[in-house]
Formats: C-alpha cells, structure tokens, sequence
C-alpha cells in the first residue's frame, strides 16, 4: 500500500531532520546558533541609525567668516574676581564635596543622640477598644488603656513600671465592671552582662566615634583648603604662563620684522627671515592654545566651587610669598606624633580595640539575674476611681544558667584578641610611615627651595643671554635661530620660577598639615 504523497513527504522530512539532528557536529551547532543570533538581531545597527536619524538635531551653520581664536583673556563685565581668601570662602559656601562631609558629621552627631536616648526613660501608651456582636445575641465593648515607663541602669540593671485600665462593656444589663493594675519590675544582671562598662559600651563607641567624625572633617578641612589653594596658584600660574607667551609673542613679532628689514639691507638671508617668521608663528599658536587651556581650567575651577553656569570668574594675580619653615627635623617627627589628629584617632581606636577583649571576657561569664516585682490591682470596681486596689503581690527570684556552651562567645574572644594583635601591628606601621613621610617633607621643602635659587639665576642668566644672543645676530655672528632659541629658553625659566613658587608653598602648608599645627578658619583659610 502506496501512501499519500503529502505523507510520505513529510515522513522522508522527518527522517531526514533526525538523521542531521543526530549527525550534527560542534561546527553545525555553532552555525545554526549564529543563524539564530543573526535572526534576532538582525541589522540592529542599521535600525538603530535609521531611529537616530529621525530624531537627531543638528547644531546651526557657522556663518561665512569664523570667528579668530582669541590671543587674550578678556574680563567681562560683572565677572567675580577671586582672590585666594574669595575662592576658600566660596568654596566652604557652595562645593558638593565639603556639603556632603558636613551631613556625614551630622547624621553621625544624630546616631549619638538615637544612642544617648536609649539611656533615657522610655515612655509607652496603647489604647485599645474592641466591640463584638452577634444576631441574636447581646453586644458588648472592651475599652483598655495601658502606659509604661522603664529606664536603664547604667550598671545593667533596668527598671519598669506598667498602669493597666480595662472597662468591659455589656448593653444587655450587666454592670460595667474597671480592671485596673500597677506593676513594677527590677531586673539586674549579677554576671554577664553586668558592670559599667559593658552596659555603656554603645554610648561610649557612639561619642568616640564622633569625636573620631570630628577629627576626620577638620583633617578633611584642612586637605580641603590645600586642594583649593593648589587649584587656585594652578590658574595664576597659567594666567602669568600667558603673560610671559604673550610678551615673547611681542619679541618674536619684533625681531620678526627686525629681520625683514635687515634682509632688505642685504645683511642676512631670506632662510632667516623664515625662521623668524615661523618662530613668530609658533608663539602665537601657543599663546592660543594657552588661552584656551586657561578658559577650560577656570570653567573647571567655576564647578568645582559650586557657582551655577553664569557666574564668569576671574582669579586675581596673587602668587605665594616665599615663607621659611625653620624647623628641626627631629622635633617636628616629636610634635607629628603628639598633635596630629589621625595620630590620636589611631590611638583611641586601638584602645577600642583593646575594650573589645574585656567585653568578650564578660561574655563568657555565666548567666545570673536578679528579678524583682510587685503588683497592685483592683477587679471589679464600680468606677475607676471610687473603689481601692484590693489585691498586691511581691515576687523575687534568682536564675542562673549554666555556661554549658559558649561557642560564639568564645569565637568573639578569639576574634577580639586577633584584632588587637591585628591593630597593634597597623598602628606600629602607621607611626613608622608618619616618620618617614615627615623626613620626606623636610626633604622635599630643601629641594624646592634649592630650585627657586637655582630658577631665580636660571632667569638671570637667560636674559643676559637673550642680550647677548640679540647683539651677536647684528654683528653678523650668530643667526635669528640663536635668538629664538635663547628666548624660548627664558619663557621656560621664567614659567618654572612661577611653578616652583606654587609647589614650595604648597610643600609647606602640606609639612605644617603634617605636623599638626595647620589650623583652619571659618572662612577657610590656614593659620598657623
């Protein structure tokens, strides 16, 4: 029997997909997974642009004629002119940064009084009503009223006191009778958990550690006011980069048409009047991208301040006066050690630390409490306050648990010893780096005062031969190259001069941070 061609065709199909499903090699399996891939995704890229294509937004044409790039730094009208005290006052005023450290201190001054609150008296109330029927049956309500009052010992202990009133209601003609109580409970630990120490043990981590806080923002302040500094003599520094550019721009645009006018005497070839023209050229481009450096940082220094979009700032010319630190090494290493503030929060932590273990000691004790009540309450009053209370009691028992298993106790003084040995090797790090870093100081403030010597001769010497390298080019001996060079070599003298000013000033403010005699103002700025 022959069957339906239909079948027979989808039968051969079949067959033929398990033979191929069965026969199918790591290379089909890796094929057909791409084919799907490529399925799904299709040209996402093309659908992608096409999308962007239709919303996209182009910005307008420039005219005809583009502007020049600008040469100068112009001041315009109702710019802020910044002087170093300006930009630090401005700065605790409006940058994010300095906000966000300031609600840091402050939600950790708001954990020190949730935990101060918890050794205060705790005050509770409840009211209650509940009303129940039933078709046929009578109706009734239930009124009550409760309030407490308990309140931590500091040794351990705690005290509570409770006022109970409840009312029972029944509209079918049975009285309203008043439950009233008063109890009062006194539980005092004996041995675990007993003692100032352990019972205190929150509140005292919740001040110290805002005095570590405290510490941490002034620190914070004090990098803070250097980190504003350093912005600030950056963008003097760039702003007296192009005054030096633009006067060597001046001089190479002389000496330029200086060398015209000598080729046309025929006193020198026309490959000098190039070079003088590309030195001159190459100034000016400078100048340009000086220009425009300087914009991006004072745009950059505007955000970092914190003052909105159009603000337009401006920074006074206020390079750093030369200041000695006439310290001795040795005694500076003494004061670092006794006045920074991280030196003493390192110090107190390690004591944290060491009250951990006698915690933990406490923690292995057994159980032994004292509990004390007593009790008075009325049944069955006709009002709240007409009848007295008729029934009092008075318990008080000792219970004690045996220390049959300790495990996390003992796993929290194994850990606890672990850390101390653990933070007493951090600290003794912490010192011996301190030490080190301060030498480094010292080092490093002899070696900037060193290069302000060697910059200020540097100066002179390059002038003079920026004189002499002008005479010997009219004499005939040397060509323009010389002069262009010399007067680029004192641009470069005169920029590191202004450079190695700022990195002195900021060596020293670093070393006074260091010793812990940087003291900071409320505007920000540094005393000493």
């Amino acid at each position: 029997m022959r069957l339906p061609a239909p079948l027979e065709s989808l039968i051969r199909a079949a067959a033929l997909l398990a033979l191929t499903g069965a026969c199918m090699t790591a290379r089909d399996a890796q094929l057909q997974s791409d084919a799907i891939v490529d399925d799904v995704l299709g040209d996402h890229s093309g659908r992608l642009n096409d999308w962007r294509r239709e919303i996209i937004e182009m910005p307008a044409e420039q005219g005809p004629t583009p502007p020049q790039a600008p040469t100068t730094v112009t001041v315009a009208p109702g710019t802020r002119m910044l002087s170093l005290r300006d930009a630090l006052r401005t700065a605790i005023d409006t940058n994010r940064g300095y906000r966000t450290e300031m609600e840091s201190l402050y939600q950790t001054a708001l954990s020190l009084f949730a935990t101060r609150f918890q050794f205060s008296p705790q005050l509770s109330s409840t009211l209650n009503y509940v009303f129940a029927g039933a078709d046929p049956g009578a109706e009734s309500g239930n009124a009550s009223f409760g309030a407490g009052v308990s309140q931590r010992f500091p040794w351990g202990g705690s005290i509570s006191a409770d006022a109970n009133v409840s009312n029972a209601q029944n509209w079918g003609g049975a009285t309203d009778p008043y439950d009233a109580s008063v109890s009062i409970r006194l539980t005092q630990p004996l041995l675990r958990g007993a003692g100032f120490a352990v019972t205190l043990e929150s509140l005292t981590q919740a001040e110290r550690s805002l005095m570590y806080r405290i510490r941490d923002f002034e620190l914070f302040r004090e990098n803070f006011s250097i980190d504003v500094a350093a912005r600030f003599y950056d963008l003097v520094q760039q702003k007296r980069a192009l005054e030096n550019q633009r006067a060597n721009l001046d001089e190479l645009s002389f000496a330029y048409r200086k060398a015209e006018a000598m080729f046309r005497l025929g006193d020198i070839i026309e490959l000098d009047v190039l070079r003088a023209r590309r030195s001159e050229l190459t100034a000016q481009n400078d100048l340009i991208a000086g220009v425009e450096s300087y914009r991006l940082a004072l745009d950059r220094f505007r955000i970092f301040l914190g003052l909105p979009e159009d603000v337009r700032i401006e920074v006074q010319d206020e390079a750093p006066q030369f200041v000695p630190a006439p310290f001795d090494v040795e005694s500076a290493i003494g004061v670092a050690l006794k006045n920074r503030l991280d030196v003493l929060t390192r110090r107190e932590r390690l004591q944290d630390v060491e009250r951990q273990i006698k915690l933990a000691e406490n923690g292995l004790l057994p159980d032994l409490d004292l509990n004390l009540a007593y009790n008075l309450g009325s049944e069955g009053g006709s009002n709240l306050f007409g009848e007295p209370f008729d029934q009092q009691s008075v318990s008080a028992s000792v219970s004690y648990e045996l220390p049959l298993i300790r495990v996390d106790e003992r796993e929290r003084m194994r850990n606890a010893q672990i850390a101390l040995g653990r933070a007493r090797r951090d600290y003794d790090e912490f010192e011996q780096t301190l030490v080190i870093e301060v030498r480094a100081r010292f080092r490093e403030l002899q070696r900037r005062t060193q290069s302000l010597e060697i910059q200020r001769e540097l100066i002179a010497d390059q002038e003079r031969n920026v004189e002499i390298a002008k005479l010997r080019v009219e004499q005939g001996d040397f060509s323009n190259r010389d002069v262009f060079e010399a007067t680029q070599a004192l641009l470069e003298a005169r920029n590191a001069l202004i450079q190695e000013q700022v990195n002195y000033e900021l060596a020293r403010l670093a070393l006074i941070r260091d010793l812990g005699i940087l003291f900071i103002d409320e505007n920000g700025m540094w005393t000493e």
